[in-house]
């Protein structure tokens, strides 16, 4: 188990995060490895597949599409709505987790969600205030990048430019969720041949959130799968 604070920069490219955890394997000697990626992550995870599949032994995707999203999507105004509102905190004068947690009440309404959220919150002894342990300005500053998937391929499509992984991968949606449609999954047959999904329902977007005991189960059922 590997847990790390990388410092934050200012920048969010798909590209950047990909050599971020690529760069961290080889000082750790890492050779390859089993990635599980959530929205973003998953997006990350899947953009090391499709570019290095050589370092990915398996690959679980949970409720995202290796695709573009637009603003018009139906499920993406509620990213935007969870970033903004947590950039909005005013870190400076929270007392305590109770105090963030009533504040974010009005743009978070869902307590599971906003509970989810906070577990980014952090108090920092050294400066005596509280911090948000992931770049929150950042996100917030490149949601379109997020929304994106450029691994280099310009306006170009993933497939037509050969990129595809052929490993064992998994994809966990949620039955709430519009992230992963019946549009998305001609693409993610191209670029992931060998996929298996699962649908959990009366679950969101928040998948490991919502349903902690589900998704946990089924990731490990595909984990134990027998592999090279």
């Amino acid at each position: 188990l590997y847990i790390t604070q990388s410092q934050h920069v200012g920048s969010m490219g798909y590209r950047e995060m990909m050599e971020d955890v690529l760069n961290l394997m080889d000082e750790e000697g890492i050779v390859k490895a089993e990635f599980i990626g959530h929205s973003l992550g998953g997006k990350v995870a899947s953009a090391i597949a499709l570019c290095h599949p050589e370092r990915v032994k398996s690959l679980a995707v949970l409720d995202i599409a290796p695709v573009k999203y637009s603003e018009e999507d139906a499920s993406w105004w509620q990213v935007d709505s969870v970033v903004n509102a947590m950039a909005s905190l005013p870190l400076a004068n929270i007392n305590n987790r109770d105090e963030a947690d009533r504040f974010l009440q009005k743009d978070i309404p869902d307590p599971i969600l906003r509970r989810f959220a906070l577990t980014n919150l952090n108090f920092d002894s050294n400066s005596n205030c509280w911090r948000w342990r992931i770049n929150v300005k950042a996100i917030q500053a490149h949601l379109r990048t997020v929304r994106n998937f450029d691994i280099g391929q310009g306006d170009a499509e993933l497939a037509d430019i050969g990129l595809r992984y052929d490993g064992d991968v998994f994809f966990v949606s949620g039955r709430r969720s519009k992230y992963i449609s019946t549009r998305h999954l001609p693409n993610i047959a191209k670029l992931f041949p060998k996929y298996n999904m699962v649908t959990l329902k009366d679950a969101g977007h928040w998948v490991h959130s919502e349903k902690p005991a589900e998704t946990v189960e089924y990731c490990k059922l595909f984990l134990d799968q027998p592999r090279n």
